[in-house]
């Protein structure tokens, strides 16, 4: 990788000298079609430059674009506008990968404060100007080279991008949202993290535009393609978020998510493609999913994972997260590198209804590019049939998916005890009945949850249920009210649990014990021991983890979702919980933050807040983590 200092030679080539040549170039001009758009798909050639800006927030995103740049382009020259800090963090980054593209660093982005957030830039009013910097990157370009095509720093390039034949007789070239109008009508026609010119006018022109738009730099693009000759790059060409997100619907009876589908496939040869032309460059944020639109996100790293011919694509991807994570999590490289496949464990018995909507669910959840395997275990039954046939012929697409039938009837708390016994410190599962609906982010939240918290001593496990129950006496039915964010809670939740390895294996191995307690797991100030010495001793585990919970001061992550929305909703099935069939208990959340606090509020039996408990992995010199004061797991 080449940095500041180098300029690009003019590519060698040869020279048309003599009338014949030249009348061969004549004839094949005038055979040119008059109106290059009438001919839509007609490549032409790749830009002879490329642009971007990467700085603070954006530099592990910005050396993911180089990177996926380089797999297609690899000897490229690329124009940065950034910081010196961000120059040295990406040289760190490239001594474990071999980057040989030619990059022109321009620490130009110093003087502006980059820890601050996007709002913070515009109510401090340099927002437009920072924006505006864009202009120095293709200004350096356009010394050098004929043209530059300017990229965001969290654009992806899929593809080699190929300029229309159009480009040819134009000078700029923009990359429509194709949105819905009322956000046209607010963020601009034309997208500005996407850009191609070849007019050295263009930078100055864009800046003065910017000035007077309606919103900043984009909307300013609408006044520069009525002074420019200008062309449009179709669809497949950086396609972003918004396309979903703020789509333009055509299909009221197909949901947003399956009608943005029905438009990309991946073609004969392993790509993928949107509207039937090969995807050249995707524009999201990869490593922060929970930035937008992060649907989109999900349903492209599926195709990603689907696509063969884009396995260099996938595995930089790979790279830059753990990249990602070594930065803002020190301990979650080690943890990501070493961490076996997730586990999913279905527990289930004579009720085939349920569990067809349990694996429909799971099915449609978003797995990124993680490989997740399924077991699903039956419990002995004479009407099973149905149930072990949905079981087996049921097509996982995510990792492994295994059937285990039991001989014998377990009961309920036997097939708990039995469902999950991680091998190692830092396995990763989770167990569901098969009354379950789930959320298509539980796992992703999840995921974050554990990368988050993976490493808290005092954790027990992470229910994606919402907490609806005080169970110290007399108890009632009451919520936590912490802002919707994640807490810590003693009381464990069944709908959909991931036990914490460490705590899960502990609680193994006093269950097969033999201890005097397990026959009595007593807490008497709580309401569940009441269930518990009242109800079939068969069927509920929990009281003995509840037990066990409170002699080893051990907390279950929670978080109760806005709008009374949860990541997994009991459907309330006739069997060993209801003799009837209630009904869902609350609606599956259809966006979820994905942010995670430092520290977590932490609460008693009682539901009353104690403290927070320090138990996140994040790095403390991370320039966009906040300390705040808080008690160690013990």
């Amino acid at each position: 990788m080449r940095w500041i200092g180098r300029r690009k030679t003019q590519e060698a080539g040869t020279r048309c000298k003599g009338w014949f040549c030249m009348l061969m170039l004549a004839i094949f001009v005038l055979k040119l079609p008059a109106a290059s758009p009438l001919m839509p798909g007609r490549e032409w050639r790749k830009p002879s430059s490329y642009a971007s800006m990467i700085g603070g927030r954006s530099t592990m995103e910005g050396t993911l674009m180089l990177y996926s740049l380089a797999s297609v382009d690899p000897w490229a020259s690329v124009y940065v506008a950034g910081t010196g800090e961000g120059l040295r963090s990406l040289q760190v980054l490239n001594s474990t990968r071999l980057l040989r593209l030619q990059v022109f660093w321009l620490p130009v982005l110093d003087k502006y404060d980059l820890s601050l957030t996007r709002k913070g830039m515009v109510d401090s009013q340099v927002w437009s100007q920072f924006q505006m910097e864009k202009g120095s990157a293709i200004r350096a370009a356009l010394i050098s080279h004929s043209d530059t095509l300017y990229m965001d720093a969290d654009s992806f390039v899929l593809h080699e991008i190929l300029l229309p034949v159009e480009a040819m007789h134009m000078e700029l070239g923009l990359s429509p949202h194709y949105m819905l109008e009322m956000y046209e009508a607010k963020h601009g026609k034309y997208n500005g993290g996407f850009l191609w010119t070849n007019s050295k006018r263009i930078p100055e022109a864009w800046t003065q535009a910017s000035a007077r738009s309606r919103f900043f730099d984009q909307a300013a693009l609408e006044e520069l393609a009525e002074t420019f000759k200008t062309f449009t790059f179709g669809k497949h060409v950086n396609l972003g978020w918004w396309q979903l997100c703020q789509k333009v619907r055509r299909n009221e009876s197909l949901s947003v998510e399956e009608e943005f589908q029905e438009e990309i496939d991946i073609d004969t040869a392993g790509f993928l493609r949107m509207n039937g032309r090969r995807v050249d460059t995707l524009h999201a944020h990869l490593l922060t999913p929970g930035v937008w639109c992060p649907q989109f996100n999900e349903i492209m790293l599926r195709y990603l994972a689907k696509a063969p011919a884009l396995k260099e694509q996938l595995e930089i991807l790979q790279w830059a997260q753990r990249a990602y994570a070594s930065l803002v999590y020190p301990q979650a490289k080690e943890v990501m590198e070493a961490t076996p496949p997730f586990t999913i464990v279905v527990l289930t018995m004579n009720r085939h209804e349920s569990l067809a909507q349990l694996l429909e669910s799971l099915a449609s959840s978003y797995y990124g590019m993680d490989k997740v395997d399924l077991t699903i275990k039956v419990d002995h039954a004479p009407d099973n049939t149905k149930v072990i046939d949905i079981a087996q012929d049921f097509n996982w697409d995510f990792g492994q998916k295994a059937v285990e039938v039991s001989s014998s009837r377990k009961g309920l708390a036997r097939a708990w005890y039995d469902a999950w016994r991680p091998k190692t410190s830092n396995a990763r599962g989770i167990i569901f009945e098969d009354d379950i609906l789930l959320s298509k982010f539980w796992y992703r939240w999840l995921a974050n949850a554990w990368a988050r918290y993976g490493t808290c001593k005092c954790l027990a496990g992470i229910s994606l249920q919402r907490q609806t129950l005080v169970p110290k006496k007399p108890s009632r039915r009451s919520e936590i009210v912490n802002h919707h964010q994640p807490f810590l809670y003693p009381l464990v939740g069944s709908t959909g649990f991931s036990p914490h390895p460490e705590s899960w294996l502990s609680f193994l191995k006093w269950i097969e014990s033999g201890s005097p307690t397990l026959s009595d797991p007593a807490t008497p100030d709580l309401v569940t021991y009441d269930w518990w010495r009242n109800g079939d001793k068969r069927q509920m585990w929990t009281q003995h983890f509840i037990h066990f919970s409170h002699k080893n001061k051990l907390f279950t992550l929670y978080v109760n979702l806005p709008h009374k929305k949860t990541l997994a909703a009991h459907t309330r099935a006739k069997g060993e919980h209801f003799r009837r069939t209630l009904g869902q208990d609350f609606a599956t959340a259809s966006d979820v933050s994905l942010v995670m606090p430092d520290s977590l509020a932490t609460y008693n039996w009682n539901a009353k807040f104690m403290w927070r408990t320090c138990c996140s992995m994040v790095n403390p010199t991370h320039p966009n983590v906040a300390q705040t004061g808080c008690r160690k797991c013990s």
